[in-house]
């Protein structure tokens, strides 16, 4: 009944009320930063106003206090005469949002794989120390662990005919940030709140990262308000051109990758660059499964001509080498690891920390802040690039940040910051790195792309699946915002073989299209159709990439929080907004839901499929389909 309603409405007035971004009325006053020694309010009339209260949790005497630094709160904790240990910093209070309908949290998962976007309000669970409780920092898995009522280094509550308002702090330097909210407009933002203490000497003050607050009726707009903000601060890397155009092995190989199977599509993007009749290709990207094993970073049995010899082919091509590393994990099968028994980072009680795959192998995770250990890893990444490999995925880097003990006392923060300096410096300003399973807002200036969501698909279901896309073009709403402000978005690659059915290819590729980053094909060329080719390198498709896509009323979408992308396959309760903006002249209407959805067309013609219509007539999308309108 809703799909007929709006669409009868958009035809009868012309206009998209079902789907309008902006509350009219709201959010017309500047805001009042008001701050005190221990309290801070802000007000926006007719708008928002909030009202927060500042609390330290610790063990000694602590004492906190605000202060206003330009737009900014900064808080400042000192410890007592005989020093202290500070776990948290709390800001606490109650949000009055303006405007109709129900409140929504917009929330961020810690890291790339991490749960992203639109979620009903719900209570809030509080730790011992009132404190709610957030999960997802410290191995592999645990990142199934966030909260849905928390949302990591930033938040936005709003209503989706009303006013918006978002916490983040413009950094993440030594301690972490999260921020929570509940159904009855409580909400916390918290630096710290984990399993880790932060030590602090006699009289030592201690001043966290800044926190911004901003409100706006539309809330899409306010978190690119934010990331500018932060750009602002901690400047990103510079982004030249547009997104990268590539191919990568893993969603067609796996670890089973070879050196022929590289070859053989390296010899088809060749000829199809070639020919030019589709978007170029820029990137031969070599996943996971060339080396002997994580940590032992050279070629095994399967490239027998090495690592090197296989770079200059694909330069040779005019093509970009890329090369799959995961630099913060050794697998204890290698010599690095029998040597060093002093390299590994380890738990409170010493034990080191682990990561047991069952896949791959047992590794420890390196310790940055020990000499030896680092120049061994600048070693190795520098030796990647000497051989031609200037493109580098860089994968499970959330295991830098594990707090732990190191060889010098460092958050777990401190020592991300140091190990993606190292990596940076080794790799060269112009080396071009993916930060993959990364914590979000510390990768901010160290990577060119940042992964936005979990896998596509797996080994053990390695095909294309409709709630796999799902799951991943939610993530891609929760998180486009920050495209070409931070680094280029990579929301995994592009799938289209079998079992996608002709509609559900096209839904792929809008899919791809709106998260406006990079387009890198996954299927085995060779093994696609023509008409697959064509679409999973579409030259007018791609060549609409990189712009802001902005995704129409997100706060209409509300999702299910879950455990990850195979939870959508039993439960399908991701919603995926229906019409994005692309720039100026070009719109996507898109639907992953599993029912058919008549929407109103936005005139022009249909990029994918050569269709015309005119502006307001039905479109009828299958389940799955997505369509590319341009003007």
């Amino acid at each position: 009944m809703l799909r007929t309603s709006l669409l009868l409405s958009v035809l009868l007035t012309g206009c998209e009320p079902d789907l309008a971004d902006t509350a009219a009325g709201v959010c017309t006053g500047e805001p009042d930063l008001a701050v005190a020694a221990e309290t801070l309010s802000f007000v926006v009339a007719g708008c928002a106003s909030l009202d927060l209260g500042a609390r330290v949790v610790g063990e000694g005497t602590l004492t906190v206090s605000l202060a206003q630094v330009d737009d900014t709160v900064v808080p400042t904790v000192t410890a007592g005469p005989d020093g202290a240990s500070l776990r948290a910093v709390a800001l606490e209070g109650a949000i009055t949002l303006e405007g109709n309908g129900p409140l929504r949290w917009w929330r961020q998962g810690y890291q790339s794989w991490s749960w992203a976007g639109v979620v009903e309000p719900e209570a809030v669970s509080l730790d011992d120390d009132g404190l709610p409780r957030v999960g997802g920092q410290d191995v592999n898995t645990s990142f199934i662990q966030d909260r849905s009522s928390t949302s990591w280094w930033s938040g936005l509550l709003g209503r989706p005919d009303g006013a918006s308002l978002l916490l983040g702090t413009l950094g993440a330097q030594r301690v972490p940030f999260y921020a929570a909210a509940d159904d009855s407009g409580a909400v916390w933002a918290v630096w710290g709140g984990f399993d880790e203490a932060y030590a602090l000497a006699p009289g030592e003050s201690l001043e966290l990262d800044p926190l911004w607050l901003g409100v706006d009726a539309d809330a899409w707009e306010l978190w690119r308000r934010y990331a500018q903000r932060v750009a602002a601060h901690t400047p990103a890397r510079a982004l030249e051109g547009l997104p990268t155009v590539g191919w990568s092995s893993w969603y067609s190989y796996y670890a089973e990758v070879t050196e022929q199977d590289v070859r053989d599509n390296l010899a088809l993007v060749a000829a199809l660059n070639q020919a030019g009749q589709l978007a170029p290709v820029e990137l031969v990207q070599v996943d996971d499964g060339w080396q002997v094993v994580w940590g032992e970073w050279t070629a095994n049995a399967k490239f027998p001509s090495g690592m090197a010899a296989l770079a200059a082919e694909i330069q040779a091509e005019g093509l970009t080498p890329g090369l799959w590393m995961a630099p913060f994990y050794v697998s204890r099968q290698t010599t690095t690891y029998a040597e060093h028994d002093d390299w590994w980072v380890r738990d409170a009680a010493g034990a080191e920390l682990s990561f047991d795959n069952d896949s791959s192998g047992d590794y420890a995770v390196i310790d940055v802040t020990h000499p030896d250990a680092a120049a061994w890893l600048r070693g190795v990444i520098a030796a990647r690039v000497a051989e031609g490999w200037t493109y580098l995925k860089l994968d499970f880097l959330y295991a830098g940040a594990q707090p732990g003990q190191r060889y010098h006392e460092v958050s777990g923060l401190e020592a991300y910051r140091s190990g993606l300096r190292i990596l940076r410096e080794a790799a060269g300003d112009q080396a071009f790195i993916l930060a993959c399973g990364a914590p979000m807002l510390p990768s901010v200036g160290f990577a060119d792309a940042f992964r936005t969501g979990a896998d596509i698909a797996y080994g053990w279901d390695p095909d294309p699946e409709p709630a796999y896309l799902r799951w991943q073009a939610r993530a891609t709403a929760g998180r486009n915002w920050m495209n070409g402000l931070w680094w280029w978005n990579d929301p995994d690659v592009l799938l289209l073989r079998e079992p996608f059915e002709d509609h559900q290819a096209r839904g792929a590729v809008v899919a791809q299209l709106v998260s406006s980053g990079l387009w890198l094909a996954g299927d085995d060329l060779g093994a696609l159709s023509a008409e697959q080719l064509a679409l999973e390198l579409h030259p007018g498709a791609a060549a609409l990439r990189g712009q802001p896509v902005r995704p129409s009323s997100p706060l209409r979408f509300p999702s299910g929080h879950d455990l990850g992308p195979v939870s959508e396959r039993q439960v399908a309760d991701d919603r995926v907004p229906w019409m994005w903006q692309i720039g100026d002249h070009a719109t996507a209407l898109l639907n992953l839901g599993e029912d058919e959805l008549m929407l109103p067309a936005p005139g022009g013609t249909e990029l994918l499929t050569g269709e015309r219509a005119s502006a307001g007539s039905p479109r009828t999308l299958l389940a799955g389909e997505g369509e590319i309108w341009v003007r």
